[in-house]
C-alpha cells in the first residue's frame, strides 16, 4: 500500500455490516496508560481503589444497558448484562487480589495484568466465538481500569456529523454510545463479523468495516474516507469522479434498501406459483429479531453449541428448556429447527476435554460424541421435548453417516418421550426428529435415510469439505474448496431426489442457501426450504419471486452436464443475469 500518495487508497477488510458511507474520519486511539507496578498503599488501600473503580465501571455499563435496550431492545442489552456478570466474576476479582498481595503492586497492574492474561488465553483458542469474545473482556477491563485510575472514558456519542470512526477495535460498549445523526460507518483494525460489536452494527444498520490492520498511525483526522461494506473496502482520500461514483452506488444501495423491506411481511412464491420456504439460521436466542425484521418465516438451523460454549460447565435441562422456548415463543408457530450439539471439529468447551486428533473434523465430533456420552443428548433431547409445548420445534441431529446411529438417537429419544409422560409433563406428540445431511455417505443411499427420520437439511460447508477431501480452513488449498463444483452439486442432487422418494422434506442450512447465484440452481433441483443469515432473507426471496421451475430445471440439466466449477458459474451467471 503506497502511503505516501494520498488519492484512491484501496485498503481492504471485512465486511461486518452492508452498506456505503462517505464522510470525514475520527481517528478513535486509545490513551496511552502510565501503569505504575510498585505500591506505596496498603494492601486494603489497593483494594479499595479496585472496588471502587469497579462500581464505576458498573454505573457506566449500567446505562449503557438501559440506553441500548431503548435503542435496540432486550437481546442487545443484554450483552450489557452479561459484561456486568463478568465484571462482578469472584473468581477474577480473587486472582487481581492474589496478585495485589504477592507482588505488592498497584489495584491497576494487577487489573492490567490479570484481564491481559485471560484475555490472551481465549484470543489463542481456536474457537470463533471465543476469540471474539477476548475483545468483549478486555472492554470490561478497561472500563475497570479507567475507573481505578479516575480517568475518563472518551464519549462517542459527542462527534461531529458525517464523522467515520476508524479505530483498532471498538467494543460493544463503544458501539453502543453511538450517536446515529453523526456517525456514518466504522473501520477498525482488527474484529470479526461475530464479534458483538459487528452484531450491534448490523442492528443499528451502521456501515461497518472491520479487520483491515494496521491504518491508525497512516491516516489523518478529517481526512475523506468511502467505507464500502459491502465489498469490505475503504477507499481513502478519494478523487472527484471515485466520489460520484460512489454517491451513486450509495443512493441505488439506499433504494434497493427500502425494495427489500417491503418484502418482510411477503412469502417466496415463484412466477409460477410455487410456495418456498424461506428461514434463518441463529446461534442464540438473541438473534430470532433479526429474522423476523428481515421476513423469515421460521429459523432452519438455530445452533445450540453456542449455549454450551457460553457457559463455564453443561448448561441444565431448566437452562435449556428456557432458551429453547424463548425462540419457540417468539416465532409464533412457524418452524423452529434445532440441532443438537455440534462440538467437536472447530469447536471446543472450556469444561470438557475433546482429544488431539490428527484429523479433528472426521474424528470424535457432533453426534458421535453424544451418542458416546449419552446423558448430554437425553438432557438435551428432554429440554427440548419440554420447549416443544410453546412452539412448532423440529430436531437435528448432526454428521450424520450411518443409519445406526439415527437409530440409536431415536431410541434415547422414545426413552426420553416415555419419562416426560411418567411425570406428565406436557410435550409435542408428533415433534420432528431429522438429519443434517453433511457428508457423501447419505448422499449415495439418501432414500435410505429418507426412510428413517422425518426431514433432512443439507450443511453445505462441511458437504463441501468431505466430498472434495478439502480442508475448508486450509488456506493453502482454499482455491480448491467450492461448492460449484460438480460433484458437490451432482450430491445435493441426490439427496433433494432421495429426501422427495423417500416422501420427506429438505432444506438447506449452509452458506450456500445464501448464495444468491445459487438460488435458480437449488430451486430448479427441487429444494424445499433456504435457509440463512438474516440479511441475505430479503435478496433470496426476491430472486424466488422472479423465477420459474421449469426454466431452473433446465438450467439444472446444462450445468449438471458440465465439467468444471467456473463453467457452471459462468451457465448460471448467464441464466441470472436474465431473469
Amino acid at each position: 500500500m503506497e502511503w505516501d500518495m494520498k488519492q484512491d487508497i484501496l485498503i481492504k477488510g471485512i465486511p461486518a455490516s452492508p452498506g456505503i458511507a462517505i464522510g470525514k474520519a475520527f481517528l478513535y486511539k486509545e490513551n496511552k496508560l502510565e501503569i505504575v507496578e510498585k505500591s506505596t498503599l496498603s494492601k486494603e488501600e489497593e483494594i479499595e481503589r479496585l472496588v471502587k473503580g469497579r462500581e464505576i465501571a458498573k454505573s457506566q455499563l449500567e446505562e449503557i444497558k438501559e440506553n441500548t435496550l431503548k435503542k435496540l431492545g432486550k437481546d442487545k442489552a443484554d450483552i450489557f448484562e452479561g459484561h456486568i456478570t463478568l465484571l462482578e466474576d469472584e473468581e477474577l476479582f480473587s486472582e487481581i487480589d492474589s496478585k495485589i498481595s504477592q507482588k505488592k503492586c498497584t489495584a491497576e497492574f494487577a487489573l492490567n495484568e490479570a484481564i491481559d492474561e485471560y484475555a490472551t488465553m481465549l484470543a489463542n483458542l481456536e474457537d470463533a466465538y471465543f476469540k471474539e469474545r477476548a475483545g468483549d473482556l478486555r472492554d470490561i477491563g478497561k472500563r475497570w481500569l479507567y475507573g481505578v485510575m479516575n480517568i475518563q472514558v472518551a464519549d462517542l456519542s459527542k462527534l461531529e456529523p458525517e464523522t467515520i470512526i476508524v479505530a483498532k477495535e471498538l467494543n460493544p460498549s463503544d458501539t453502543a454510545q453511538i450517536n446515529l445523526d453523526n456517525v456514518l460507518a466504522f473501520v477498525t483494525e482488527i474484529g470479526g463479523k461475530t464479534a458483538h460489536s459487528s452484531i450491534m452494527a448490523r442492528s443499528l444498520e451502521l456501515p461497518a468495516v472491520v479487520g483491515v490492520g494496521a491504518v491508525l498511525n497512516e491516516l489523518e483526522n478529517n481526512e475523506t474516507l468511502i467505507v464500502d461494506a459491502i465489498k469490505g473496502e475503504v477507499i481513502v482520500s478519494p478523487n472527484t469522479e471515485t466520489l460520484e461514483l460512489y454517491k451513486e452506488k450509495r443512493e441505488k444501495f439506499l433504494k434497493e434498501k427500502e425494495e427489500l423491506k417491503a418484502l418482510k411481511d411477503k412469502e417466496a412464491i415463484s412466477k409460477d406459483g410455487i410456495k418456498v420456504d424461506v428461514w434463518g439460521n441463529i446461534g442464540s436466542p438473541n438473534d430470532v429479531k433479526g429474522i423476523i425484521s428481515n421476513g423469515g418465516f421460521g429459523i432452519g438451523l438455530y445452533r445450540t453449541e453456542f449455549l454450551f460454549m457460553e457457559k463455564e460447565s453443561f448448561p441444565t435441562e431448566d437452562e435449556q428448556f428456557e432458551a429453547y422456548k424463548i425462540v419457540a415463543e417468539e416465532l409464533k408457530g412457524y418452524p423452529v429447527t434445532i440441532r443438537t450439539m455440534d462440538i467437536g471439529g472447530d469447536k471446543s468447551l472450556p469444561y470438557m476435554e475433546l482429544p488431539k486428533e490428527e484429523n479433528p473434523f472426521l474424528g470424535w465430533r457432533a453426534i458421535r460424541v453424544c451418542l458416546d456420552r449419552e446423558e448430554i443428548l437425553r438432557t438435551q433431547f428432554k429440554a427440548l421435548l419440554r420447549a416443544s409445548k410453546y412452539g412448532q420445534i423440529k430436531i437435528m441431529l448432526p454428521m450424520i453417516m450411518d443409519i445406526a446411529e439415527i437409530r440409536k438417537a431415536k431410541a434415547i429419544f422414545e426413552e426420553c418421550k416415555k419419562e416426560l409422560q411418567e411425570k406428565g409433563i406436557e410435550f409435542d406428540k408428533n415433534i420432528m426428529l431429522g438429519i443434517m445431511v453433511e457428508t457423501p455417505a447419505v448422499a449415495f443411499r439418501a432414500k435410505y435415510f429418507a426412510k428413517e427420520c422425518d426431514f433432512f437439511s443439507i450443511g453445505t460447508n462441511d458437504l463441501t469439505q468431505y466430498t472434495l477431501a478439502v480442508d475448508r480452513g486450509n488456506e493453502k488449498i482454499a482455491n480448491l474448496y467450492d461448492t460449484y463444483n460438480p460433484s458437490v452439486l451432482q450430491a445435493i442432487k441426490m439427496l433433494i431426489d432421495g429426501a422427495h422418494e423417500g416422501g420427506i422434506k429438505i432444506s438447506m442450512c449452509g452458506e450456500f442457501a445464501g448464495d444468491e447465484n445459487a438460488v435458480a440452481l437449488l430451486f430448479g433441483m427441487g429444494l424445499d426450504a433456504f435457509s440463512m443469515s438474516g440479511i441475505s432473507i430479503p435478496r433470496v426471496k426476491r430472486i424466488i419471486m422472479k423465477l420459474d421451475k421449469k426454466e431452473c430445471q433446465n438450467l439444472v440439466e446444462r450445468v449438471l452436464s458440465l465439467s468444471t466449477a467456473s463453467e457452471i458459474k459462468e451457465e448460471v451467471k448467464k441464466f441470472m443475469e436474465k431473469i
